[in-house]
């Protein structure tokens, strides 16, 4: 069986922040291609069945490269938001395994400075009976259960 290792998860949050950063760039690129391209066409010879002259095509490439960058921007930090999301959940893992493995050496700490409480006989009680009916049992107090 495998064993725990929190160094595993430490190098996978690593590669999620690395991809995080890379999604704004890579979006950005990509979007200020995509956006070039289609800003492109009145260059082309597609280009003359679009209402915009082609003297125009230089300046709706260039409108077309930064509105695809802004686009890109806000599609890749939506992205990089999710990447850096999931590092801080498998980050906060780490961090419960740790509280957790802490509070178990506390409690195993406590347990064996304290002996554990004697186990006192049990009678079986008998319930008085008033009026036909039977009283419920009584609790014994909590100091019959052994130091806190």
């Amino acid at each position: 069986m495998a064993e725990y290792d929190p160094q595993i998860i430490e190098a996978y949050a690593d590669k999620l922040y690395n991809k995080a950063s890379a999604a704004v760039g890579g979006s950005i690129v990509l979007g200020g291609a995509l956006g070039a391209a289609f800003g492109a066409v009145p260059l082309t010879p597609l280009g003359d069945a679009w209402p915009i002259p082609s003297a125009f095509g230089f300046a709706t490439l260039l409108v077309g490269a930064i509105v695809g960058a802004l686009i890109g921007y806000v599609i890749g930090d939506a992205r990089s938001f999710g990447y850096r999301l999931q590092a801080q959940a498998a980050l906060s893992q780490i961090e419960i395994q740790k509280n957790t493995a802490a509070a178990r050496i506390a409690l195993e700490a406590i347990t064996a400075r304290r002996p554990a409480p004697a186990a006192q006989p049990q009678r079986p009680a008998q319930a008085p009976v008033a009026n036909g009916i039977a009283a419920p049992p009584v609790t014994p107090p909590l100091s019959a259960y052994g130091p806190r």
